[in-house]
C-alpha cells in the first residue's frame, strides 16, 4: 500500500509538468533548529532557516517558523506560524524587495514502526496570507491560500550504540502540496537525510532535497537541487 501511494504521487507530481516551462536551479538551505521538550508529550519547536542560490551566491527565501506538539501513543498534533521573506527566484534576476508572508498552519501526524523501520504519515494545513502590494504591510493587505501537505516518511536507525541510542539514522521523506485555488497542484518535494548525533543537546543533518514547484499564479516550474544543512539543538526541561 505504501509502495503505490508513493507512486502515485510521484505520478501526480508531474502531471502538467511535460510540455511547460522548467527552470533548473540549484540552492542550499542552512537551518538551526530548536526543540524544547516540557514533558513527554509536550514539546515546543522553533527554527530559523537561510536559502540561498549557489550560482550567483544569491538570497532566496529567508523562513521562521514555530510551533507546538502534543503527542499520545502514536499519534502527534502541532499547530504554529511560519513567517517568510521571499527576495529572488531567479537568481540571475536579483529583487528589488521581498515579498512576505504570514503562515498560520495545524498539522496531524501518525508513525507506526514495521520491523526496523518507522512509518509516519502527516497531514498539514497552511493558512496563507501573502503580501499582494510592496508598499503596503502583509498585516494589513494580503492574498490569501490555503494549502493543503501531506507526507509519508520513512525512517531507521543505522547505528545503535550500547545505550540505545541511535547515533546514526536515516530519514526518506516524499511530500506533495495542493493549493485549493490557483494552481492547483503547488509543489512535490523528496528528502533523504541522514541524522548523526553527538551530544544529548546537538544533532547534525546533512539532507538532499529535490523538488518541482509550480509558481503561483504563473505558467512555470521550478526543479531544484537543493543541499540542506540542519543543526539540531535540543532542550529539556523536565
Amino acid at each position: 500500500m505504501s509502495l503505490r501511494i508513493t507512486i502515485l504521487l510521484f505520478l501526480l507530481s508531474i502531471t502538467g509538468v511535460f510540455g511547460q516551462h522548467v527552470e533548473h536551479q540549484s540552492l542550499y538551505w542552512l537551518r538551526y533548529f530548536n526543540q524544547i521538550e516540557f514533558s513527554p508529550a509536550i514539546q515546543w519547536n522553533n527554527e530559523i532557516e537561510n536559502r540561498r542560490f549557489f550560482n550567483p551566491d544569491v538570497e532566496n527565501q529567508f523562513i521562521i517558523n514555530t510551533h507546538l506538539h502534543y503527542s499520545w501513543k502514536n499519534w502527534d498534533v502541532g499547530g504554529g506560524s511560519t513567517f517568510s521573506w521571499v527576495f529572488a527566484q531567479r537568481p540571475e534576476l536579483q529583487y528589488d524587495f521581498a515579498n512576505k508572508e504570514i503562515r498560520p498552519f495545524a498539522e496531524i501526524s501518525n508513525e507506526q514502526k514495521i520491523g526496523k523501520v518507522y512509518l509516519q504519515n502527516r497531514i498539514r494545513l497552511d493558512n496563507r496570507f501573502i503580501q499582494s502590494n510592496p508598499e503596503v504591510s502583509v498585516w494589513e493587505q494580503s492574498y490569501y491560500l490555503l494549502r493543503v501537505r501531506y507526507r509519508m516518511q520513512w525512517s531507521m536507525p543505522l547505528v545503535i550504540n550500547d545505550e540505545q541510542i541511535e547515533k546514526v539514522s536515516v530519514r526518506v521523506s516524499d511530500e506533495i502540496m495542493f493549493n485549493t485555488k490557483e494552481n492547483v497542484f503547488d509543489q512535490n518535494r523528496v528528502d533523504v537525510t541522514f541524522s548523526f548525533y553527538l551530544s544529548k543537546y546537538f544533532t547534525v543533518e546533512p539532507s538532499y532535497v529535490f523538488l518541482y514547484q509550480h509558481r503561483l499564479k504563473v505558467d512555470e516550474y521550478f526543479s531544484r537541487n537543493v543541499f540542506r544543512f540542519t543543526l539540531v539543538h535540543s532542550i529539556s526541561t523536565y
